[in-house]
């Protein structure tokens, strides 16, 4: 086996790294606006709904970005973490964060919890 050294320019369909086409620029010109919360217009943008909440979630979740997403009747909505609600600088926004996530209770799905839900549950027309 061996390699033949090609230069770049001659492969077809190369293109130089680039931070995303459609998160990087929304998700930078929310945090540059220094607002708190803001509402996401999606005028003239092309991906659907759900796949631009994936798209953004996947994002915030990989670069660890100070941001929740949400989406209330069929808007999307960014809010900062580490800003307070009056625009002050929260700098304990991750520590918050993982305390939120231990003190939420979380139970293992295990026989005997099926069972306690099922036993719970089996008459009931809604949870």
């Amino acid at each position: 086996m061996r390699f033949d050294e090609v230069p770049l320019d001659e492969i077809p369909n190369m293109k130089e790294a680039h931070r995303g086409r459609v998160s990087y620029p929304i998700l930078k010109s929310f945090l540059e606006t220094g607002y708190v919360c803001a509402k996401l217009d999606r005028t003239g943008m092309q991906q659907s709904l759900q796949s631009l909440t994936s798209s953004l979630t996947a994002y915030i979740r990989n670069h660890d970005l100070p941001l929740k997403m949400f989406m209330r009747k069929g808007e999307i909505y960014l809010m900062r973490l580490d800003l307070n609600p009056d625009g002050t600088e929260n700098p304990d926004w991750q520590d918050e964060m993982r305390q939120a996530r231990e003190d939420r209770d979380v139970r293992d799905i295990n026989p005997e919890e099926v069972a306690r839900r099922f036993t719970e549950e089996k008459d009931k027309v809604t949870k």
